[in-house]
């Protein structure tokens, strides 16, 4: 029997939005104090469109998709405001069987850590069958043929023996591609894609970037990518969201991110990256250390790190506004000023 809610059957359009996430909020409640992983973020995703969404660790990044998937431990996690709809469903507060008909199903994700996510007493066809036994009540033989037709296609080799196979045999890029069949295993909308190429080589980054992408081109699905690798985002993504501290401090188009950045911290993100040509410089880097989501600086979050402070920085929190000359937001008080 499907789980598969009938209001989510019919296939989106193209000029679809799938996901909106409005003035999101995430508190974790501790010994230290309140935690707020993010802060006021909002982003949304259209069919067939890639969002990446970037910044260093400890940005955000992975808890705003992890409450859009449900996945925050309540406690001491809290979402302490803002809406995360799927297709007009509010999924803030929803009821667990309501959860259980999108995640996994509608909205799956892809988690940073393949060796961790897998079971590793579970043969790894077993576990990508698993999905096709329980949600589309496919019987054990069925769900066998259909886990190993995945693998295949997800670029598995010789995947009928890799099929009976534990998680410890496959290599990192294996396993990360059986952690992408499992994902894909139910043709899900959208697809949440964390870190996926963190401790893979340069090879098989390219390979797993250009797998999601040809998966993509053939279902439409929306992608929402999550890393802190400037050059992966480079050629996949669509528009990009910017953050740091927890708070978005960027939107906009990919290519007018990369062509200009806005932020004084995308700029100095950006400067730090290697060029292939050119003559060799020294790599410029960000002085300092991001603050503590214990205890932010009043103002501007990246004002003790960034070299165009002013008074009004440190005193006056910037939020997202429109720029003037291009499709796109910056939360700076400078930002018209900056070179």
């Amino acid at each position: 029997m499907t789980m598969t809610d009938p209001q989510f059957a019919t296939a989106p359009g193209l000029d679809e939005t799938l996901l909106e996430v409005q003035n999101l909020t995430v508190e974790f409640h501790t010994e230290d104090g309140v935690v707020r992983a993010v802060s006021d973020v909002s982003w949304d995703l259209q069919a067939g469109e890639t969002l990446a969404i970037l910044g260093e660790s400890g940005s955000g990044k992975s808890v705003s998709v992890q409450a859009v998937m449900g996945l925050i431990p309540m406690p001491p996690g809290v979402i302490a405001g803002g809406s995360i709809r799927y297709r007009g469903t509010e999924l803030v507060g929803a009821r667990p069987a309501m959860l259980n008909t999108i995640r996994g199903v509608e909205i799956a994700m892809i988690f940073q850590d393949p060796l961790s996510a897998l079971n590793p007493v579970y043969k790894v066809g077993w576990q990508i069958a698993e999905s096709f036994r329980v949600h589309r009540g496919a019987s054990r033989r069925d769900a066998k043929d259909q886990a190993i037709a995945l693998m295949d296609r997800v670029g598995i080799p010789n995947p009928a023996v890799r099929a009976r196979q534990y998680p410890h045999e496959f290599s990192g890029g294996m396993r990360q591609r059986a952690m992408i069949a499992m994902a894909l295993a139910l043709d899900p909308k959208v697809l949440i894609a964390d870190e996926p190429t963190t401790a893979l080589d340069v090879t098989v980054q390219a390979q797993i970037m250009d797998l999601l992408k040809e998966i993509q081109a053939d279902t439409k699905m929306g992608l929402v990518l999550i890393t802190h690798d400037l050059g992966v985002v480079a050629s996949v993504a669509d528009r990009v969201l910017m953050m740091y501290a927890g708070r978005a401090v960027e939107t906009g188009t990919a290519d007018a991110f990369y062509a200009a950045p806005a932020h004084p911290y995308s700029q100095g993100l950006m400067q730090s990256v290697p060029r292939l040509t050119g003559p060799l410089e020294r790599l410029e880097s960000i002085p300092g250390t991001p603050p503590s989501v214990v205890n932010l600086p009043g103002g501007c979050a990246f004002s003790p790190r960034c070299p165009y402070t002013i008074d009004r920085c440190r005193d006056e929190r910037p939020h997202l506004r429109d720029l003037p000359d291009r499709d796109g937001q910056s939360a700076c008080h400078r930002t018209e000023e900056l070179p």
